[in-house]
């Protein structure tokens, strides 16, 4: 199947945990919902419009760690406000709210998160390519808050094809209901940090959640997941680069 391949990059990131309350705790990388409404808001889809076109039998999504990552809690001012006409700061008070944000581990390199796509629909696939060629973006990309904001690097439009290994590098986060119903086995790697996000999938057209969260593993510091035990994954071949990933859907 065809597959567009591009990069997210950015200083700082935020993404918010669903389950999270005073405190804004951060995924270590996006959810599928965070990308979707990237690349609807690339394609210039208005809020809350567009759920039901990338649920999760349309569209195959996955997304791969290519910075080694850090967290800092920073607390952060907002302005204290119960309407619109009092975000003048005509109130005069401000809540200090701790905020967890992503750091690339060199502060001189920005934050990469490679994006993997695919659409059953022909004509979103174009539209997004000749976005990303042209950098004609209808709203600006960001890293989860408008306050980061970011720029999309396009990598190319290649072919994923079903593979199997008895053992094999994944380049992208790969779900645990996916490593437990496969009986794969998640090995260790040397200089490796897996994290384990529980994440929401896809909404319905009502915000509401349309699959039940899955919990994803990510490796935040050399990019890679071993794993073995008869591996199916999608061997993704773009220009020069070969990938090997598993989408957030499987």
């Amino acid at each position: 199947m065809k597959v567009i391949v591009f990069d997210l990059l950015g200083k700082m990131a935020h993404f918010r945990k669903f389950y999270t309350n005073s405190s804004s705790l951060s995924y270590h990388f996006p959810p599928r919902t965070t990308i979707v409404g990237l690349i609807a808001g690339l394609l210039g889809y208005e809020r809350d419009t567009y759920y039901e076109i990338f649920s999760t039998d349309k569209a195959k999504i996955t997304i791969g760690v290519k910075s080694p990552l850090r967290k800092i809690l920073q607390v952060v001012n907002y302005v204290w406000a119960e309407n619109v006409k009092q975000l003048n700061q005509s109130r005069g008070q401000h809540t200090q709210i701790p905020l967890e944000i992503i750091f690339p581990q060199d502060m001189k390199e920005d934050i990469c998160y490679r994006i993997f796509f695919h659409h059953k629909d022909e004509k979103i696939m174009e539209d997004l390519k000749n976005k990303l060629v042209n950098f004609d973006f209808c709203f600006p990309p960001y890293l989860g808050i408008t306050e980061f904001v970011g720029k999309v690097d396009f990598i190319g439009e290649g072919m994923a094809e079903i593979s199997r290994a008895d053992k094999v590098l994944i380049d992208s986060v790969v779900s645990v209901d996916y490593i437990k119903k496969n009986s794969l086995i998640l090995e260790p790697q040397v200089g490796a940090q897996y994290v384990k996000e529980k994440m929401p999938l896809s909404f319905n057209k009502d915000r509401l959640l349309e699959d039940p969260p899955k919990e994803f593993i990510g490796e935040i510091k050399i990019g890679k997941i071993s794993l073995k035990g008869n591996v199916e994954y999608y061997k993704v071949e773009v220009r020069d680069l070969v990938q090997n990933v598993i989408f957030m859907e499987d």
